[in-house]
C-alpha cells in the first residue's frame, strides 16, 4: 500500500511524465460526495499515490500498475471520481479531463485490457484475423454514432489474409489504401487517438500478412 505524503513536485509536466510508467494516473480533488472515502481507500492501493495542497484545495494522484489488478483498481477509481470536477487522467504522456470523450475511451479500454487478462491466450482476445485492412467491415456507417464498447462487430474472415493487432479497434478502423503512411502507422496514430496506446497489449507491429503462410 502506498503511503500518503505531500508532494509539491506534483505537476502537470511530472504527471505526463510518470504515466509513461503506469497503466494510467488519476488526478483528483476533495469532494464532499459520499463515496470520497472509498475513493480515497483505492487510491492508497495505488503504487503511487501522491497528495497536493494548493490554497484551498488538496489534490490526490494514483498511477496504476500496467496489469490486471492495477486495471482494477484503476476502473474502481475512474467509476467513484469521474464526474467530480477537476477529475483528469493521464495515460502515455498526455492529460484526459474526467467529462471528454477521451475519458470514456480509457475506460472501454481499461475493460478491453481487463478482459483479456481473463483469457488462456490473450491473443485470442486481442488479435482477429480479416480479409482486407482496408474494408475490414462491410454496412458500418449506421454503428458510428455508437460507441465502440457499445457495439457487436465482426470483421469480415472469408479468407485471412491479415492478422489485426487490435479487436477493440476493428469495431471502428478502416485504413487508407492511398494513405502514405503505411497501414502500420495508421494502426498505431488511430491508437493515439483513441486511447488505444495506453492498453499493454497494443502493438501496431503485429499487423502482418498472412498470405505466405497459407
Amino acid at each position: 500500500m502506498s503511503e500518503s505524503h505531500s508532494s509539491p513536485s506534483l505537476t502537470h509536466e511530472s504527471l505526463c511524465a510518470l504515466s509513461h510508467n503506469h497503466l494510467v494516473i488519476v488526478l483528483f480533488v476533495n469532494s464532499r460526495s459520499a463515496a470520497f472515502d472509498l475513493a480515497i481507500d483505492v487510491a492508497k492501493r495505488a503504487p503511487l499515490f501522491e497528495v497536493r495542497d494548493l490554497e484551498s484545495i488538496r489534490i490526490y494522484a494514483a498511477g496504476f500498475a500496467r496489469s490486471f489488478e492495477g486495471a482494477i483498481l484503476a476502473m474502481d477509481l475512474i467509476h467513484y471520481v469521474r464526474g467530480w470536477k477537476g477529475t483528469h487522467f493521464y495515460a502515455r504522456g498526455r492529460m484526459v479531463i474526467g467529462e471528454m470523450k477521451q475519458a470514456y475511451d480509457v475506460e472501454a479500454v481499461l475493460q478491453c485490457f481487463m478482459d483479456s487478462c481473463k483469457t488462456d491466450d490473450w491473443r485470442a482476445h486481442c488479435q482477429r484475423t480479416i480479409d482486407s485492412p482496408y474494408f475490414p467491415i462491410h454496412l458500418r456507417t449506421k454503428f458510428e454514432y455508437i460507441h465502440p464498447m457499445f457495439r457487436h462487430i465482426t470483421a469480415a474472415s472469408d479468407e485471412g489474409n491479415f492478422l489485426f493487432p487490435c479487436s477493440y479497434m476493428l469495431q471502428w478502423f478502416e485504413a487508407q489504401p492511398d494513405h502514405p503512411s503505411s497501414v502500420t502507422d495508421q494502426i498505431q496514430a488511430e491508437g493515439v487517438a483513441k486511447m488505444c496506446d495506453i492498453c499493454p497489449r497494443f502493438n501496431p507491429n503485429d499487423f502482418q500478412s498472412l498470405r505466405e503462410e497459407k
